[in-house]
């Protein structure tokens, strides 16, 4: 995949990115914050990299600038909807580019993919209740909020948390296109 944008590129993930990969993937302030536990080592992350290579549903989110990996996004095949034609979001960002609009950028490339060249009817997404800055992307993308799931799982680190959920319909994403 690769879909383009002012500042940003989304594409597969190459075994090039490793280096860019580890950076974020290692980082404290990353993978809690989505739910997974930081990537101790380069050996590790190069594990975890090749997983989604060949998954398929995860991408890297590079800068046209200078072409450095700076995140992901995935589009995974179901929700927590029991529906065949839905599809969930996830991201996540290296810590040193939050705040600028990377994610916000990523994410409705990612909304405009689904919608127009997949056949998917819902799309949801979904952050920790703590998680503020995934809440403030997730509301700044037009996502509806759904609800929260109390006590929805067990972390890494063995912390129980709640989750927040939302979700857009492809009839939605068309009326506010048309706005």
């Amino acid at each position: 995949m690769k879909l383009k944008g002012e500042r940003i590129l989304i594409r597969d993930y190459t075994f090039n990115d490793i280096d860019d990969f580890y950076e974020y993937a290692s980082d404290p302030r990353v993978g809690p914050n989505a739910g997974w536990k930081p990537v101790p080592s380069i050996e590790i992350a190069r594990r975890v990299l090749s997983g989604h290579i060949i998954s398929k549903e995860t991408f890297g989110i590079v800068l046209l600038e200078n072409k450095k990996l700076i995140g992901s996004i995935s589009i995974y095949n179901g929700g927590l909807r029991k529906y065949k034609r839905v599809k969930q979001l996830g991201f996540s960002l290296n810590s040193k580019y939050w705040g600028n609009g990377y994610m916000s950028e990523a994410i409705k490339l990612a909304i405009d993919y689904v919608f127009n060249y997949t056949d998917c009817d819902v799309l949801e997404v979904g952050h920790h209740s703590d998680n503020y800055r995934s809440k403030r992307v997730i509301e700044k993308a037009g996502f509806n909020y759904d609800g929260r799931l109390c006590k929805y799982k067990v972390l890494y680190d063995g912390r129980l948390v709640d989750a927040d959920f939302y979700s857009m319909t492809k009839d939605e994403y068309e009326r506010k296109r048309l706005l």
